[in-house]
């Protein structure tokens, strides 16, 4: 539909006419011209790429850089009243979509969601999380303005806390963390503007409270996870059965404090186990994980010996868990959030121990980073061009013999990163120039819907590759230019 939508307006945008207008028009807007380099650039790096296959298909996807901005710039400028009716349509859409996943989440439609990833069921679950934050600063922005009716502010208010609540329902880490951001940079924004010194003050406070009690939290869960309960100096050396133990102290994991590698009796696990699930032993979870690994990490998370008395206190819905590939109690608990904080927490203890980063999202992260900068190195100026990022970094992990599995050898996972390598230094800042100058041509950074536009985008392409999915280019090709050329001419809110 996204596509389908595209082509409408491409063709509504034709068949009106008016070309030789729109012509001399663009020919009068530098802004726009610097915007569509995004899919110029693009275009170019196809002159030293060798995989033109992949290259034609990076362009296919990218095209709505082209289009959008051209249809929009070089369109009538929508009156606030269309666009505030075409911000609040895109607000109920994303409101609907989430309605979905919550209910899904929370077992109310009869969808196995075995991860939190699964919570989005459309598109992405960090490109639906962005949208879910444009949502909330939109209801901001439009609760705030004087015209709005009283009854209609408590709707937008009512509707951005459920947002926000969503994002932690569905433990969309990234989606909380640029919500912070974008949310204490606008309300510095606000306060630097804002006349009255003592409410300047007041709210200077506040705001600075916020990073504050964000790094008490992540320090406590981080000193929580590293207050190790085990005593090495005391071991049983068998279990009640009389079987011995195995304690393998040179293995430092951690399940919430206790040591993975200690009071091991495989004899009896494989026993116990088979009492208690369908599922064999030696066979895989329902993530494919081997289930015997999932169980002593989920015995040690609980402070339970893994042996038949450990299996034994487990219950059904423990069981059930194991089974799905949950490999810590601490999913028994409602409070997602916490799980997710202990879920990365977990990923980078593992990591800095020398444990394998396939399939943890934040430590992959950090081999991709590491393997992209390795490419940009080997192609500083210029890049490898547009089609050859894939197989740049399928060579790169082979000269690296990287610890990745081959089905998570994947890209850069930052799009700034990513344009250094299809196009070297030089083409990472004609990017940034594309980005950053449309916005200071037209004067827009002034006004908080462009300004709100940018730091979303802006703080997604760190963490993403937001312009190599579909999801992620429509996003930026249609709101770009929506906020560039039909925000108000005002400088507040």
């Amino acid at each position: 539909m996204t596509s389908v939508v595209q082509i409408l307006l491409v063709l509504h945008w034709l068949i009106r006419g008016k070309l030789r207008f729109r012509i001399l028009h663009l020919t009068k807007m530098p802004s726009l011209w610097i915007l569509l380099l995004l899919f110029f650039w693009h275009l170019l790096g196809m002159g030293y790429s060798s995989d033109l296959n992949y290259g034609l298909h990076d362009l296919k996807i990218k095209l709505p850089l082209l289009l959008l901005p051209l249809v929009i710039g070089t369109s009538e400028k929508l009156s606030p009243r269309e666009l505030r009716i075409v911000l609040l349509f895109f607000v109920a859409a994303v409101f609907s979509a989430s309605l979905i996943s919550a209910s899904a989440i929370l077992g109310w439609i009869p969808m196995a969601i075995r991860d939190f990833r699964d919570a989005s069921l459309f598109i992405s679950h960090i490109r639906f999380a962005l949208l879910v934050d444009m949502a909330v600063f939109i209801l901001t922005f439009y609760a705030l303005r004087p015209q709005a009716r009283n009854y209609n502010q408590w709707i937008y208010v009512f509707v951005a806390v459920y947002f926000i609540g969503f994002l932690i329902l569905s433990k969309a880490l990234t989606g909380i963390v640029v919500a912070l951001i974008v949310g204490v940079l606008l309300s510095l924004r606000w306060i630097l503007t804002h006349k009255g010194l003592t409410v300047r003050w007041f709210a200077l406070i506040g705001v600075l409270t916020i990073p504050i009690l964000v790094s008490s939290y992540i320090g406590s869960e981080i000193n929580d996870f590293y207050t190790v309960k085990d005593d090495l100096t005391q071991l049983d050396r068998s279990t009640l059965q009389g079987n011995l133990y195995w304690h393998d102290t040179t293995n430092l994991q951690l399940e919430n404090g206790h040591y993975v590698g200690l009071f091991w009796c495989e004899k009896e696990l494989r026993t116990a186990w088979k009492e208690k699930s369908s599922l064999s032993y030696d066979e895989l979870d329902h993530r494919g994980q081997d289930i015997k690994y999932t169980l002593i990490r989920y015995l040690t998370s609980l402070g339970y010996r893994k042996d038949a008395n450990g299996v034994s206190r487990l219950n059904t819905f423990d069981v059930d868990l194991i089974e799905n590939g949950f490999a810590n109690a601490n999913y028994r608990n409602k409070n997602r959030f916490h799980t997710r904080m202990y879920e990365l927490i977990w990923q980078v203890d593992v990591y800095r121990k020398g444990g394998n980063p396939s399939g943890h999202s934040l430590t992959q992260r950090m081999e991709y980073l590491k393997t992209g900068w390795a490419i940009v190195q080997d192609h500083p100026l210029w890049g490898v061009g547009t089609g050859d990022v894939p197989s740049a970094f399928a060579d790169k992990y082979i000269e690296t013999d990287s610890s990745l599995e081959t089905k998570w050898q994947l890209r850069a996972h930052n799009q700034w990163l990513t344009f250094t390598i299809a196009f070297g230094i030089i083409g990472f800042l004609i990017m940034m120039i594309s980005f950053f100058l449309p916005g200071i041509i037209m004067k827009r950074y002034s006004h908080y819907l462009f300004l709100l536009f940018i730091l979303v985008a802006f703080i997604s392409m760190l963490n993403e590759d937001t312009l190599e999915t579909q999801a992620g280019v429509a996003f930026i090709a249609f709101f770009y230019p929506l906020f560039l050329y039909s925000i108000p001419d005002e400088k507040r809110i």
